[in-house]
């Protein structure tokens, strides 16, 4: 697989993340509760910024790709992925998500964006 396939894969997970926090956010607006316990503007701003440097990267800007997607995995791992599950572990009746399945559709965008910046990443360091 390579890279600029890979940063393709990247940019379906942020066409998901900001779909998502977009409808978060119709939701909150409409008076229901939030599809997630993430604020929806700050998750899709770091979707926002997750695009720009992976779109960075297919238009050539390597050294920016290569030394910002680790961090941003980082962040992912931690605010998108341990926290969410955290949330489930502390509290299985979940009330900060509108729903099971909403907790469940945050995961799966989360999974999928975690191991495509990490793939990517890996990819990245290996060109020399």
């Amino acid at each position: 697989m390579t890279l600029k396939t890979v940063q393709k894969l990247q940019l379906v997970w942020v066409v998901l993340g900001l779909g998502f926090n977009a409808a978060s956010y119709w939701q909150i607006n409409a008076g229901h509760a939030a599809l997630s316990a993430t604020d929806a503007v700050s998750g899709g701003i770091f979707m926002a910024i997750c695009g720009i440097v992976v779109i960075a990267g297919l238009k050539g800007a390597k050294k920016v790709y290569k030394f910002i997607i680790p961090f941003l995995s980082l962040s992912l791992a931690y605010s998108g992925w341990f926290l969410h599950i955290n949330a489930y572990m502390h509290d299985s009746t979940l009330p900060e998500y509108a729903s099971f399945v909403s907790w469940l559709v945050v995961i799966i965008i989360n999974s999928y964006g975690l191991v495509t910046l990490l793939i990517g990443s890996w990819l990245a360091w290996q060109k020399k």
